[in-house]
């Protein structure tokens, strides 16, 4: 049984309480904040990965992407027109991009190891999507070939990755993503890190039946630490310690992580060879070793 997650919140600064708000006035004022923000999250300074702007209206966020290369690529924009707030997300290491990286390079090796074309998902990276009032980018996500070929289409999966303390933020994307696609996004995956335990907690978003006319979303929260005993308040349905190459122990919460083969490819499986990804405790062990790895 899946643990359940409470609704978040959707407002637009949803998840990012007692955040500091600045005027937009010109571009290099906000490159300038970026800047700043991100050399504090590289060193070690802050672990708030948002910036929040109000007064930017449509036109300035066209004027901003025109200037994207000089402000970096590293961030994810949000823009709410209703207040023409934008919020960005910044991501400017291997510490923050890592996590949703090396497990979405984990689905398509699942797919690839099921006899799939190498070429049956298409990434659409940080894409913006549009809605009438909002947009949004995400960290990754993908849409099926030749299923859906259009490049307007949302992703069936969407990855968002972000520091503990950024975690009800990255609820709030996960149901961005799955009210506003109105069930188009089928997952939504989160990863929220926290460097100083070595801990790693995945939830998963998706579409609950709807009650009114937009879709609910549900969570499965999977967590893992490299905590070889467990806490007692941190056991829940299934507890499983692994011994890694390196000698390292993971203690995983409630695996396995299941991502349905028919939400993502938008048809049922074709047995023997297809099946739904099943990422096992050792699977997500094997996976938080390597992510830790790679940070040293």
């Amino acid at each position: 049984m899946p643990a359940e997650s409470s609704s978040p919140d959707m407002s637009p600064l949803g998840g990012l309480a007692d955040i500091q708000i600045y005027h937009y006035k010109k571009i290099q004022d906000l490159r300038e904040r970026v800047d700043s923000q991100s050399a504090a999250l590289m060193d070690g300074r802050t672990n708030q990965q948002y910036l929040v702007f109000i007064g930017v209206t449509k036109g300035d966020l066209e004027k901003i992407d025109r200037q994207r290369a000089s402000i970096g690529r590293h961030t994810r924009l949000s823009h709410y027109t209703d207040g023409n707030l934008l919020v960005i997300k910044l991501m400017p290491s291997a510490k923050h991009e890592g996590a949703h990286l090396t497990l979405s390079r984990k689905l398509d090796r699942r797919f690839a190891s099921m006899g799939l074309p190498e070429d049956c998902l298409y990434p659409v990276g940080s894409t913006r999507y549009e809605r009438p009032n909002s947009s949004k980018e995400g960290d990754a996500g993908y849409r099926p070939l030749p299923a859906r070929e259009r490049e307007t289409d949302w992703p069936r999966i969407v990855f968002e990755s972000g520091f503990s303390e950024t975690l009800p933020r990255l609820r709030h994307d996960a149901g961005w993503w799955i009210i506003h696609s109105k069930g188009d996004v089928k997952i939504a995956i989160i990863i929220s890190i926290k460097p100083r335990q070595k801990t790693l907690v995945v939830e998963k978003w998706c579409p609950s039946p709807p009650p009114a006319s937009r879709p609910a979303a549900r969570a499965q929260v999977i967590t893992i630490t490299q905590n070889p005993t467990p806490r007692r308040d941190n056991i829940a349905q299934q507890v499983v310690t692994v011994q890694s190459g390196t000698g390292s122990t993971y203690g995983v919460v409630r695996a396995p992580l299941i991502l349905e083969f028919d939400k993502i490819m938008l048809r049922a499986p074709v047995p023997p060879n297809e099946s739904d990804i099943i990422f096992t405790a050792d699977d997500l062990a094997l996976w938080a070793d390597y992510f830790w790895k790679g940070l040293k």
